[in-house]
This record gives structure tokens, sequence and C-alpha cells, in this order.
């Protein structure tokens, strides 16, 4: 009994230590100003958001930067994506 508290403890306090950083990093990209430049938005990309800004998918001459979040626990497993054109940002697209 005591081993099966122990494993519990470890395991609730691993699971509640994950900090999800997917709220901050919506708030974060639907708070970037339309038409501002690819670098600003670059400068301003907080630490646990990672974006492979060398790979864009493009499509119908917009360019995709797919955002992967840290720690991120959705569910839904939605790809969110930064869009550009001409090197300045339009909006937040969520695919599933």
């Amino acid at each position: 009994m005591c081993k099966k508290l122990i494993f519990f403890f470890f395991i609730f306090s691993t699971f509640i230590s994950c900090k999800n950083y997917y709220n901050e990093t919506m708030d974060w990209a639907d708070n970037l100003v339309v038409e501002t430049d690819m670098e600003t938005v670059r400068k301003s990309q907080p630490e646990f958001v990672d974006i492979d800004w060398q790979n864009p998918i493009i499509i119908d001459g917009q360019e995709y930067y797919e955002i992967e979040i840290k720690n991120n626990q959705d569910i839904l497993n939605m790809q969110n994506f930064l869009v550009f054109e001409n090197k300045k940002y339009k909006r937040r697209e969520t695919k599933k």
C-alpha cells in the first residue's frame, strides 16, 4: 500500500510539474500585430516555442510556419501555424 501511494505521488507530482504552454503560446500568436515583419516576430518568440524558420510550407504564395509548443498537452493534437506573406505576418491558423 505504501509503495502504491509513493508511486501515485511521484506520478502526480511529475504531471503537475510539467507546465503546459499552450495558452501562453496562443496568447503570444494572437497578439502579434498584422503586417509585423518576420524578424520582429522571430525576436519576440517565447523560449517555450520552437519554429523551424528555415522550412516553411508554402501555399498560394503564403508561408506557413508550424508552431511547436514545449510540454504541449493538447488532447486534440492541433497544428498551429504563423502565416506570412511577403515576410509580413498575416495571421495564426489552427488545423487538425
